[in-house]
């Protein structure tokens, strides 16, 4: 088994590699590798596995070099998961010793992985939810299993007069960020940096993998959501908010439009992020949209134990206290996030 270390952004033909090999989807894709790399100046490190030419595994992994947070590789950072790409069952077991072998020549502090397969006997460091709808059903199918709840908020949300709509302009994203700074703040949390999102719309919105939502009361834009795809799948990665007019319900009415602007558009399938097991506002949200629940586990290899690490907290946690973004003026926040963002991942 040949066993080499690829940038996707130096390979033209990437992603008709991994369509064709694989089922991949955006957090695969070339596009997302170079939104990484250019926001974050992250290293590319895919460990790929090929047999008579033909990749059979192909485990993604980014490396972050940081004084402040230490030197590491994830699998991928800012990445809600990263499934290994495999065409033969467990063939990314292959992958593990030589990335881990990588990880100790590099003098890593620890290699995390964010797939929903794993060796059994890992500890988790972290445990999520997440949560997949299936487009392929009819859309009275898909009204029909959603919550009662949710689609009295949705019916309510049209009385309002809220329309929804669908934008790939970056007036439209410098919309979505204003109420991303407000909704992150609400949450006590640096919002991620402009940048971010400039290297977003170039590189995936701007090129079709991707779409804005916007939740409109009287031509005031209150709510909005930005949505991936990639390989007839739709992943929901921000959604961002005017907390005075939540009583609308408008992130109701724009994730059903959206659900069903996916479906028209070819999607087989809605992802609907990562969700912590601890934020039951979120959770039974995105439980109300009638979708299949997976637990999804976090592997984090401690290269100082020699070992797989439980209870690891987020490293923003423990640099960022979040009662310190409700006095923050705006342009000391957004700068809190230019500054923090390069050590977390």
């Amino acid at each position: 088994m040949d066993i080499r270390i690829v940038d996707p952004g130096l390979y033209p033909q990437w992603n008709e590699l991994i369509l064709d090999n694989f089922d991949p989807d955006i957090f695969h894709s070339a596009e997302w590798c170079q939104v990484l790399k250019s926001s974050y100046k992250l290293r590319p490190i895919y460990f790929v596995a090929s047999e008579a030419r033909k990749p059979v595994a192909i485990i993604p992994l980014a490396e972050a070099r940081s004084s402040l947070t230490g030197n590491r590789g994830v699998s991928l950072p800012f990445s809600d998961y990263c499934h290994f790409l495999e065409s033969n069952e467990d063939s990314w077991h292959s992958l593990l010793e030589p990335i881990l072998t990588y990880g100790r020549k590099m003098k890593w502090k620890y290699c995390e992985f964010r797939s929903l397969k794993f060796i059994s006997d890992a500890t988790p460091s972290e445990m999520f939810y997440t949560h997949d709808l299936d487009l392929t059903r009819p859309t009275d199918i898909l009204w029909t299993n959603l919550k009662n709840s949710c689609r009295r908020n949705i019916k309510k949300a049209s009385r309002e007069g809220v329309k929804i709509r669908f934008d790939k302009s970056w007036p439209g994203l410098e919309q979505f960020y204003r109420l991303q700074v407000m909704t992150r703040k609400r949450h006590g949390l640096p919002p991620q940096p402009l940048i971010f999102f400039k290297n977003l719309y170039e590189n995936i919105i701007s090129k079709n993998l991707g779409i804005i939502a916007s939740a409109y009361s009287q031509h005031k834009i209150i709510a909005s959501s930005i949505y991936l795809n990639f390989n007839h799948k739709a992943l929901f990665k921000y959604g961002a908010s005017d907390a005075r007019y939540h009583h609308l319900r408008p992130n109701n009415l724009m994730m059903w439009e959206a659900i069903n602007w996916h479906r028209e558009n070819n999607c087989r399938q809605m992802n609907l992020g990562r969700t912590e097991r601890d934020n039951t506002g979120l959770l039974n949200y995105k439980r109300q949209w009638g979708g299949k629940e997976y637990c999804l586990n976090y592997h984090r290899f401690d290269f100082e134990i020699g070992s797989y690490a439980k209870n690891m907290e987020r490293q923003l946690m423990a640099f960022w206290p979040s009662q310190l973004a409700r006095l923050l003026p705006d342009c000391l926040f957004k700068f809190s996030g230019k500054i923090l963002y390069k050590h977390i991942s």
